[in-house]
């Protein structure tokens, strides 16, 4: 490509002119030697909660942030000591040639990785094709797990040139490792595994990711030296843009001028980045209308400019902006409670952040007392945060319990149950198992197990089991919660009996509840139920008889369900048949998709749990067969 005089001119004033700003852009990095004006705060990004007890495996200790990062370790290589990491000059230029940097992370097996030898047996092509494809945007937590321990972990890379590619047409896998763990929203990871990866400062992909979290945590300081640095590559709209910000931050406004007139021959069309600008320099104030799509540059911009989020900024279905936007305190409460319920359900916030935004809603007494009406009707964001409001102050038990059903109740019906649960844990957990609340037994075991309180649910189960003995209604509600102690392994092979499979289906379909009043069946519903219960008690090898399979040959001959393609498919059982760790939890991601576990097929998800059984992630498993059955109301 031939570049014009002209354009050649741009680039040598752009890069004049960010030579002439680098010095003061460095003072971003020393806080003490900054302006208190220009410093731009810089907020901890705070630890993200692990999955849950339920779905860490046994002596699994995935490091979350705030702690120190493990050491990168790979066969035959001293590994670089924590205290290390970052430090100036603390790494030879020998062991950077030594160290492939697509094989560095920072879990060992030991500490929660999926092993060094991961990948033996996987081809390099089926890891760059796939790995970009991870569902980022799944609400199941077992499967985030599972994505965090894969990106994280140390382990060999496949070979360059296994498949005969010539050389330099592989793609860096730490990139993509690092953009996926980016697009999850995990500022701890990202962080960490950025701290280890060698080379880091020749990766124009990892510096970019590692800037975009930078300005996501609105942590400036450590941004704008990082753009200072990159005026090589200043003729870029990204790291131009960025300049230009910084530039703002540190009073160099007629630079920052210079620098957006010619950014505007360049024909760059942004006009929320050209708008704050102005609003940063006092020029005119700025408000941002519409942000769809926003890039993290712009957050850090509309929060240095105190300007509002607009209302569509959470159109996105990003993890990583919606969690930003639930931590924005430039966004209105719904804006932000809204962000934060679906970044929780993804895994990328923390729960008791949503908490604390639901039970920072201010409401009258009036909206207190017409909660529960209010939440049947209108189910948005600010309804359920007015039913937690609610559930806190209530002081009775049974009115508790009341609240917490409905809750619940909605929570199923709308996709929300594994988050909800984890929200109510603290006031569920507080409600004393009796005989006056047996009704709610059912529905508190299986929040308490889907919040990954499994001996909390089981005093309940507990109390449900030895009041059985004596009333005839107690041994109806067992009978529900029967099946899902069983797949939660609360029930011994001696204390399982298939005679219990037929009571719980004869339930599902019975005219009269357990008060014996009348009540619709909905034989869609218990058909989809029976399906994937008999589909996971036989995945996890108990034998369901023909017999109680049958009913369900009642419904339609075929149903309208998404499978994943054939080829990736039969690529799960072969990898789960050769026992490719790695490549098995890729593809059980990828069958599972943005879907997960919740609303995938029954024998969708039955493969699933076979083939990470074969892999010898029975925990996982377990856990991924626990979210599909408690939010199917088994």
């Amino acid at each position: 490509m031939t570049v014009s005089p002209n354009r050649r001119y741009q680039r040598a004033l752009i890069g004049l002119a960010a030579a002439l700003s680098v010095s003061a852009l460095m003072v971003l990095a020393d806080p003490a030697g900054a302006q208190t004006s220009l410093q731009p705060k810089s907020i901890t990004p705070k630890p993200l909660a692990p999955p849950g007890k339920d779905v860490q495996p046994e002596n699994k200790q995935v490091p979350t942030e705030g702690q120190q990062v493990p050491r990168a370790t790979v066969d035959g290589i001293n590994p670089v000591s924590s205290d290390q990491i970052g430090r100036p000059g603390s790494i030879s230029v020998e062991s950077l040639q030594t160290i492939d940097p697509d094989s560095v992370g920072i879990m060992t097996r030991d500490e929660g990785g999926f092993g060094i030898n991961m990948w033996d047996g996987t081809s390099r092509d089926t890891v760059e094709k796939l790995l970009p494809k991870i569902p980022v945007n799944s609400q199941s937590r077992t499967m985030r797990d599972m994505m965090r321990r894969l990106l994280l972990s140390t382990a060999k890379a496949p070979p360059r040139f296994a498949t005969g590619a010539p050389a330099g047409k592989h793609k860096s896998i730490i990139a993509m490792r690092i953009e996926r763990l980016a697009a999850m929203g995990d500022v701890a990871g990202v962080d960490a595994l950025l701290k280890v990866a060698p080379n880091k400062d020749q990766n124009a992909a990892l510096l970019k990711s590692e800037a975009d979290i930078l300005f996501l945590s609105n942590d400036n300081a450590r941004a704008c030296p990082l753009v200072a640095g990159q005026i090589s590559n200043v003729e870029t709209a990204y790291w131009q843009k960025a300049f230009i910000f910084c530039q703002s931050l540190a009073g160099e406004h007629d630079k920052a001028a210079l620098g957006v007139e010619l950014l505007k021959e360049t024909e760059e069309k942004d006009p929320v980045f050209f708008g704050l600008i102005e609003t940063l320099a006092g020029i005119d104030k700025f408000a941002v209308e519409s942000l769809v799509d926003p890039e993290p540059l712009h957050f850090a911009m509309v929060r240095a400019a105190k300007a509002k989020l607009p209302r569509d900024v959470t159109s996105s279905n990003n993890p990583a902006v919606l969690r930003t936007i639930a931590t924005s305190p430039n966004a209105n409460p719904e804006i932000r409670v809204d962000a934060a319920e679906r970044a929780e359900a993804m895994g990328a916030l923390k729960t008791d952040i949503l908490m604390q935004l639901y039970a920072g809603v201010t409401f009258t007494q009036q909206a207190l007392d017409s909660s529960l009406s209010r939440a049947d009707s209108d189910r948005n964001p600010l309804s359920r945060a007015l039913l937690y409001r609610k559930a806190l102050v209530e002081s009775v038990p049974t009115a508790t319990a009341e609240v917490l059903t409905r809750a619940l109740t909605l929570a199923r019906d709308g996709g929300r149950y594994q988050s909800l649960a984890r929200v109510y844990h603290g006031i569920l957990s507080g409600v004393t198992p009796t005989q006056d609340l047996l009704w709610f037994a059912p529905e508190a075991a299986r929040a308490l197990l889907a919040a990954g309180d499994g001996e909390a649910a089981q005093k309940w189960f507990t109390i449900l089991r030895s009041s059985a003995i004596f009333e005839e209604k107690a041994a109806k509600l067992r009978n529900q919660l029967m099946p899902l102690a069983r797949l939660t392994g609360l029930l011994s092979d001696e204390e399982w009996k298939v005679e219990q499979l037929r009571d719980w289906w004869r339930a599902q379909v019975s005219p009269t509840n357990e008060e014996g009043e009348e009540r619709s069946v909905n034989m869609e519903t218990a058909v989809a139920r029976g399906a994937l219960l008999f589909n996971l008690l036989e995945a996890f090898g108990d034998k369901v008889p023909a017999d109680i399979w049958a009913p369900l040959l009642d419904g339609p001959p075929q149903i309208s369900t998404v499978m994943p393609q054939p080829a990736l498919w039969r690529s799960l059982i072969n990898a789960a048949d050769q026992v490719n760790v790695g490549e098995a939890v890729l593809l059980s991601l990828l069958t599972l998709g943005q879907a997960g576990p919740t609303q995938v097929d029954s024998t969708v998800l039955r493969q699933v749990v076979i083939s990470l059984q074969a892999i010898g992630l029975e925990t996982e498993a377990r856990a991924l067969a626990l979210e599909a059955a408690v939010a199917a109301g088994l």
